[in-house]
């Protein structure tokens, strides 16, 4: 057994040297006054910097909490290996409210942000939330506007996909590619599904609902993280980008006069206090929790907030920190328990795969399993006006019972199975995509500089629980009928028994479920400076020169699915959106 649990430590090794990229040299040397100041470099603020960076003449600083990315992080079958780690994760607590068991966000502190140790998903959402977009006040961005910003950063590796030039993008720094290994137990679950009536489909591109192979921000099996797509070269080659690591932005300076920006405060990696002049903007990238907090600190937000934490008031913005949304999951849920497609090697397996993702990129380490099945759909009981389908079912493979190691491995050598390469169960994960109940961030009033308090709305609207447990059985019943399923030998189980009287099995009694189980938020915050309340539909700050806001917070409506591909959308208009108004409409690099 220990020698196994060796073994195991030998493949961990091998894995990550061979995806490991090295960064680049960096100077310490912080420059007093720039062109530009980008806060946060996760998925929007990478993807702005290196956009702006473009300009030879413009200087661009950008600020990043965290350090490098994780050497871990380039497998794209390890994410969330980073999770529960300080250095690298934010780890925001989340405040006791009703059903709402979330506990702690993983929210990524390194270059390249969320897209740095997230499962590599990459989705669009679909047109109809672009509409929700425009309704709730964000004119200019329906899905004919956003749609060749997608396009833009894409270099689709997939010929089906990228052949669909209306839809997709060839040339772009980002590659998207379908995880290039299907095994077994991922090909059953496909064809239980198409047996069932699911269709495959596109769910970038036309289509609304469907089955689809997922789409990845990677390149045979290596995550192509924003800081990889949109820094790594471009800290190399240009010398107007400056990139600081561990710079923690304390505030935006903001003249209380004339309402412009001045500055940025920020401490460096010693501690030290330093000041930064932004010549021309400075675009806030922190994310959804900590932009709005951001905000607040620099003297923009709710009034009553900001005088409750003696911050002086420069621009009452009530909108700052609220409408916060997210997708939700309910505790517990169906589970397949594999015989005959099982994905557990031996040790030794493990290390032959590891020698060949390492040496040729192949096997079944350049995927993760069953996490490249998803299905989107309506569910049974939303209503027929909303056009957008509510219910999206992702999937993950665990090993045996649950506990998180790789094969072989003793309780008192334990080592983490962050791959989703290997499994003998199979999770399906059932997303509610658009719950109507919004929950706010607000300032730690008493100590502001530290982590925001973060209110979610877990199944507590009425609509959200009948919704979603109208979905959630419609995914169990369908499980259960599978006759392939059962002949491959899986086995569907639930964790729940009685509950409140009612049939097990009838709506009633999932409804009851989600009700007494709670649930948790799947680490898709948007909204809480969203387009049209705190932001114009440039991303503008309302009331303040010089400043905006580019990450996922700027968006009103939480898209039907991931949401690091809308992010990135947004830092690619943002920069578009600056290069216009300080260049010229017709500028050559917009």
């Amino acid at each position: 057994m220990a020698d196994q649990c060796v073994a195991v430590a030998s493949f961990l090794a091998l894995l990550v040297s061979s995806a490991r990229e090295t960064p680049p040299p960096t100077s310490n040397v912080v420059p007093t006054e720039v062109d530009f100041i980008v806060v946060g470099a996760g998925s929007g603020g990478s993807v702005v910097a290196s956009r702006l960076s473009e300009v030879p003449q413009w200087n661009v600083l950008l600020l990043e909490a965290g350090p490098e990315q994780d050497e871990t992080t380039y497998v794209a079958t390890m994410y969330g290996y980073t999770f529960s780690n300080p250095e690298y994760d934010w780890q925001l607590k989340v405040q006791d409210t009703p059903n709402d068991h979330t506990g702690v966000i993983p929210r990524a502190r390194m270059l390249g942000g969320c897209s740095s140790h997230n499962g590599v998903k990459f989705m669009r959402g679909e047109k109809g939330d672009y509409d929700c977009w425009e309704r709730a006040g964000a004119k200019g961005w329906s899905y004919k506007d956003v749609l060749p910003f997608f396009k833009k950063s894409e270099d689709n590796l997939e010929p089906d996909l990228a052949s669909d030039t209306e839809y997709h993008g060839t040339g772009g720094p980002l590659s998207i590619q379908r995880f290039p290994y299907t095994d077994k137990s991922t090909e059953l679950l496909l064809k239980a599904y198409k047996a069932a009536g699911l269709k495959e489909a596109d769910l970038n591109g036309p289509h609304a609902t469907g089955l689809d192979r997922v789409q990845t921000n990677s390149r045979g099996g290596r995550r192509n993280s924003t800081n990889s797509a949109f820094l790594s070269k471009a800290r190399v080659t240009r010398r107007n980008l400056h990139i600081l690591t561990r710079a923690l932005v304390k505030r935006v300076v903001i003249d209380p006069r004339t309402k412009r920006v001045r500055a940025v405060e920020f401490t460096d990696q010693n501690g030290a206090l330093k000041v930064v002049r932004a010549k021309r903007e400075v675009i806030v990238s922190a994310g959804t929790f900590l932009s709005p907090q951001l905000l607040m600190l620099s003297g923009v937000g709710p009034a009553r907030q900001l005088r409750e934490a003696k911050i002086p008031v420069i621009v009452n913005s009530p909108g700052v920190g609220q409408n916060l949304q997210d997708h939700l999951v309910s505790i517990g849920g169906p589970t397949i328990k594999l015989t005959r497609s099982t994905s557990v090697p031996t040790a030794q397996q493990m290390t032959s795969d590891a020698d060949n993702f390492a040496q040729r990129g192949q096997g079944p380490l350049t995927s993760q399993g069953v996490a490249a099945v998803m299905v989107r759909e309506r569910s049974p009981l939303q209503s027929r006006r909303e056009r957008r389908p509510a219910i999206l079912t992702q999937h993950h493979g665990i090993w045996a019972d649950g506990k998180p190691l790789l094969p072989y491995c003793s309780e008192a050598n334990a080592v983490r199975n962050s791959t989703g390469s290997y499994y003998n169960q199979i999770v399906p994960d059932i997303m509610l995509l658009h719950p109507r109940g919004t929950g706010q961030v607000r300032l730690n009033t008493t100590h502001p500089q530290e982590a925001p308090l973060i209110y979610q709305n877990v199944f507590q609207h009425p609509e959200d629980v009948r919704v979603y447990a109208a979905g959630l059985k419609q995914v169990v019943d369908r499980l259960n009928s599978s006759r392939i399923l059962r002949d491959e030998g899986a086995t569907v189980t639930v964790p729940w028994t009685t509950c409140g009287g009612h049939q097990q099995g009838s709506q009633p009694w999932y409804e009851c479920v989600v009700r007494s189980s709670g649930g948790t938020s799947w680490g898709h915050g948007v909204g809480t400076c969203s387009i049209g309340r705190v932001v114009d539909s440039r991303l503008r700050v309302k009331g303040v020169q010089g400043l905006r806001v580019a990450d996922a917070s700027v968006m009103p409506c939480v898209p039907g699915g991931n949401t690091n591909g809308p992010t990135i959308m947004i830092g690619e208009r943002a920069a578009h959106f600056i290069k216009e108004e300080h260049r010229g409409r017709h500028c050559r690099h917009c």
